[in-house]
């Protein structure tokens, strides 16, 4: 009954891969290299500027998180308050704006800081 088993279990494994035998391989070329000359160099962040981006994350996302949410509510109770007026609620909802987390290329100097309309 095992020899049985191992049969089927085999046979079973030829036909499910019997569609990919079949299959016609396609020969794609490939673009030649180009020269290392004309590739400018990509940004690497320091392994010093990632762990302190890293560190500074442990504070500054949960800081983050607790500001969208009380400007969201208060973007809500806005433009309740004002009628439905969607300007005044997106006028405070765009303090939300910006990074949800600090990147190594913000503390090199890179890229800015956007918190809301603050840079």
């Amino acid at each position: 009954m095992k020899r049985l088993s191992c049969a089927v279990g085999v046979l079973l494994a030829l036909s499910v891969a019997a569609p990919v035998w079949s299959v016609e391989t396609t020969v794609v070329e490939e673009a030649p290299p180009v020269p290392a000359a004309d590739v400018p160099p990509a940004y690497q962040p320091h392994a010093g500027h990632s762990v302190l981006a890293a560190l500074a994350n442990v504070v500054y996302f949960p800081l983050r998180l607790v500001v969208t949410l009380v400007t969201a509510e208060a973007g809500g109770l806005t433009g309740w308050a004002t009628g439905g007026d969607k300007a005044a609620a997106n006028a405070v909802w765009q303090s939300t704006d910006g990074q949800a987390f600090l990147r190594p290329e913000v503390l090199d100097g890179r890229e800015r800081l956007r918190f809301g309309s603050y840079e």
